[in-house]
Formats: C-alpha cells, structure tokens, sequence
C-alpha cells in the first residue's frame, strides 16, 4: 500500500529523474576520468624514470664504446704485425733463392765451366720449422770428374744438410759425349 501520493506535473517529474541520472552518471565519469589520469600520471612517472635510468646508463656505456672502438684498432694492428712476424719468420726460416743460386754460381764456376745446371726445382716437405727443404738439380757435365768436383764444391759450401748424387748417365750433346747427372741437396 502507498503512503504517499505525488501529485507534480509529469514534465517536472522527468527532469527530476533527469538531473538524478546525471547526477549519478557524473560521478561515475568523474571517477573514470580520475582513475584514468592517475593510471596515466604512474605510467608518465615509469616512464620519466626509466627514460632516466636509459640515460645514466648510456653515460656510463660510452667509455666501454670507446674502449671497443680502441680494441678493434688495436686488434686490427695485432693482426697486421702478426702477418708481418709470420712474413718475417718464413723469410728468416727459408734460404733465399739468390742466396742458393749464388752457392750453385760458386760451385759451377770451381769446375771451370764445364758443368751446366738444366732445371732446379726445390720442395719444402712439411710446415713446422723443422721441416726439410729439398733442392733438386740436374743438368749436363763433360765427365764424370766435371759432376764430381761440383757435387764436391756443394758439400764443401755448408749451404746444405745433404748433397746426395742421385743419377748420372751417358749422353750426346751434337757430336761431344757428356754425362747427365741428377743430386738432391736437403737443407
């Protein structure tokens, strides 16, 4: 049962419900629009702190930077001279080429030209230090005496470790008879 009777227009009725929702709805928006700044304002506040620390950070990183840039160059340069020290060392480890014709020039010119040297091949066997060298030379000589004096004049040089007289043989060069000869000589 009512109690009560209200007896106001219609049009004054409504915009009483009216001015209730809005009043209602208002303060819901009011309480959307305030938890959504001060979502937004922790966020901004992360962010300015983060932004913050990312700088500190790059100002501490920048010596590293420098630093790497500096290895690289230093690398750089480490490799270079170690391509020279290798180039060196193998310079230092082999017998020059001049240096070895010049021994063979000696002991060619001891047997008063009457050997000559046809083809020399030289072969280095292994790649430690240790490793042999092997010089292989062959050619034509008037005698026997002619390859045995030069095979001599090789020993006597102390250019090399072994001079072995490998072949000799008989052959005809125009109408002269010559010898042809083979030896290795290891250093």
């Amino acid at each position: 049962m009512k109690t009560h009777l209200n007896l106001m227009p219609m049009r004054y009725r409504r915009g009483q419900l009216i001015r209730c929702r809005l009043k209602q709805w208002s303060a819901l928006w009011l309480l959307a629009a305030c938890g959504t700044v001060l979502l937004g304002w922790t966020q901004w506040s992360q962010y300015k702190a983060g932004a913050a620390k990312l700088d500190s950070l790059r100002i501490r990183y920048e010596p590293i930077d420098a630093m790497k840039h500096d290895i690289t160059g230093i690398q750089m340069t480490i490799d270079a001279l170690q391509r020279r020290e290798s180039l060196a060392l193998s310079l230092a480890d082999e017998r020059s080429m001049l240096g070895l014709v010049g021994v063979l020039s000696q002991a060619r010119k001891s047997c008063d030209g009457r050997i000559s040297i046809g083809q020399l091949t030289l072969d280095r066997r292994g790649r430690t230090r240790s490793a042999m060298s092997v010089m292989t030379l062959s050619g034509v000589a008037v005698d026997d005496i002619a390859v045995a004096r030069f095979t001599r004049a090789l020993r006597e040089a102390n250019a090399f470790a072994g001079v072995d007289l490998k072949s000799t043989g008989k052959t005809t060069i125009g109408e002269i008879e010559g010898r042809t000869y083979t030896m290795e000589c290891t250093f």
